[in-house]
């Protein structure tokens, strides 16, 4: 009997150690290991080169989810569009050895953005690297995993979004998308390499690297360019001064110019700045960029990445200019344009005190360009100044004090924008009469702001605070849909003129109780006798009771 419990306590003491053994193996986290090799262009001592491990960028949902709906509308977001250094969570780094030959070990397993970096060599990065159990071998990640390089990941995420629509129709309609997608894929197929020979393209059309990363030594500039200038792909250019540009100016993809604090770039002469949509062309300030391993250890303090107010590129000069697929980060403005008939399309600008603005001439078009983060209430994601007509469509503003500015006598066609989270979404002033046309306002303190003006505004999806405020102008507000917590439309009124009246029918807003929709207008109504004669009325009959089916973004 005694033997039989002594066997019993034995079989169930090692039952609960495989038990432990399991559970303790189960729940140990996998490590990897990654090694690579970086060299310094022209050098033969490659030692000292940072190689560090990042979080991949978090994909904000709300533009995730604008570029599923209207894949045809801003830009398409992505670890290229988004992943900066210098606010992202380091997870690991190291330094190179003479021969250029690094490793950093104990990584858990899973997705980072690698980034290289030197003092005087600028940076590069290496998006989605997949880090398995065990031994990784970066140019093999690169090589035999198609995703880890920006086209692969890009053509993907495009491929997938900007048909996202065309899969769920008729069967026609698929036919149409499979032999448009077989038509790139073959003319992928027929590259062999781009311009620094550092990519192939495999049999699925995607671009693999087959080189060693190289880092090429940073050009500072402090003289102005009076001559044919080439800015090459994957090269950093420090404007360390005011510089113009009077010679003619080519960006190549991927180059990526860092402006000092308080200066801007001049740009009088031709210019050819079209990145791509897996290598843009990126201007952004150079303060924090590297300087230091404590900026490595430990993400930069935020002030010192403050855009200053005076950062720019300015255009001036003749229309012979050309910006697409690029990026203006941490500007006071991004990109100023004093060009008359200038056209600036997939572009994006980010954390500024304004984005692009045009001022001093008759004609601007923008078009599928993505503003977020801009933060000057004086300024805006897209600003037009003084007499201005042309066009604004077909963009993202995200997180903006303004959205978009119009003012002094500026005319331009606004439609098909999305605009979330702004404080005013649309400001119009001075005199200006744009047309507002088939845009989606959501989530702002105004959706659109008048004063002093005559806009036309229809076709237009409004869920704001306030949908419609009126100071003083002759607004026509018509077949739009209109959700607000606040007020639908609000009149202000000019102690110093008779109100104006506003013609507001044809609207829907969101109930079909004419008591309701009362509530939802400020008005001649809601003010004191002795105030009447300063402010107008709102005439909303007839109302819509239903939604306007015609109204918000339209196309594919």
């Amino acid at each position: 009997m005694k033997n039989k419990s002594a066997l019993f306590i034995i079989h169930y003491s090692l039952y609960i150690l495989i038990i432990i053994t399991l559970l303790s193996c189960t729940t140990s986290p996998q490590t990897g290991s990654l090694s690579g090799n970086i060299q310094l262009e022209n050098e033969t001592d490659h030692s000292g080169i940072t190689v560090a491990l990042y979080e991949l960028a978090e994909l904000d949902p709300d533009i995730v989810a604008i570029n599923e709906e209207y894949p045809h509308i801003g830009v398409i977001i992505n670890q290229t569009t988004e992943f900066d250094h210098r606010f992202g969570n380091l997870v690991k780094y190291t330094e190179t050895d003479a021969n250029g030959n690094f490793k950093i070990k104990n990584i858990p397993t899973g997705r980072y953005n690698v980034v290289a970096m030197k003092d005087n060599f600028g940076f590069k990065y290496i998006y989605e690297i997949s880090v398995s159990d065990g031994e990784n071998n970066l140019s093999n990640l690169m090589k035999h995993n198609p995703f880890n390089t920006p086209t692969a990941e890009l053509n993907k995420r495009n491929f997938e979004i900007k048909n996202l629509k065309c899969k769920k129709k008729n069967d026609e309609k698929k036919s149409n998308y499979d032999n448009f997608t077989s038509s790139i894929l073959s003319t992928l197929h027929s590259s062999t390499a781009t311009e620094d020979g550092h990519f192939t393209f495999d049999s699925n059309g995607y671009k693999r690297n087959t080189a060693n990363i190289i880092l090429y030594p940073a050009t500072y500039i402090h003289e102005d360019i009076t001559v044919p200038t080439t800015f090459e792909s994957f090269h950093h250019y420090i404007i360390e001064n005011d510089i113009y540009v009077s010679g003619s100016l080519t960006i190549k993809p991927g180059a990526v110019i860092r402006i000092e604090k308080d200066k801007k770039l001049t740009i009088s002469g031709d210019l050819t700045a079209i990145g791509e949509e897996e290598d843009m062309i990126w201007f952004t300030s150079n303060d924090s960029i590297l300087h230091s391993t404590f900026y490595i250890l430990h993400s930069p303090p935020k002030e010192d990445v403050t855009p200053s107010p005076y950062n720019r590129v300015e255009l001036i000069g003749s229309l012979n200019k050309q910006v697409a697929f690029c990026k203006f980060t941490q500007a006071g403005t991004g990109l100023l344009n004093r060009v008359n008939g200038f056209s600036i399309s997939d572009c994006i600008f980010r954390s500024s005190f304004c984005g692009f603005k045009a001022e001093s001439v008759d004609f601007a078009f923008c078009s599928n360009l993505l503003c977020e983060n801009i933060t000057n209430a004086s300024f805006a994601g897209i600003y037009f100044e003084s007499k201005i007509d042309g066009y604004i469509k077909n963009s993202i503003f995200n997180n903006c004090e303004n959205g978009i500015k119009i003012k002094v006598e500026s005319n331009p066609e606004v439609m098909n924008n999305f605009i979330n989270s702004c404080g005013s979404g649309i400001d119009i002033s001075w005199y200006s009469s744009p047309n507002i046309q088939n845009n989606e306002i959501l989530l702002s303190n105004h959706g659109i702001e008048t004063m002093w003006s005559h806009p036309i505004i229809i076709n237009n999806i409004i869920h704001t605070e306030i949908g419609i405020y009126c100071y003083y102008g002759y607004d026509e507000i018509n077949y739009n849909n209109i959700e607000c917590d606040i007020y639908a439309i609000e009149l202000g009124y000019y102690y110093e003129a008779n109100g104006i009246d506003i013609s507001a029918q044809n609207n829907y807003f969101y109930t079909i109780k004419d008591e309701e929709i009362q509530q939802l207008i400020y008005d001649k109504n809601d003010v004191d006798e002795a105030q009447q004669e300063h402010i107008g009325f709102v005439y909303y009959n007839p109302f819509l009771t239903q939604e306007y089916p015609f109204a918000g973004i339209q196309g594919e």
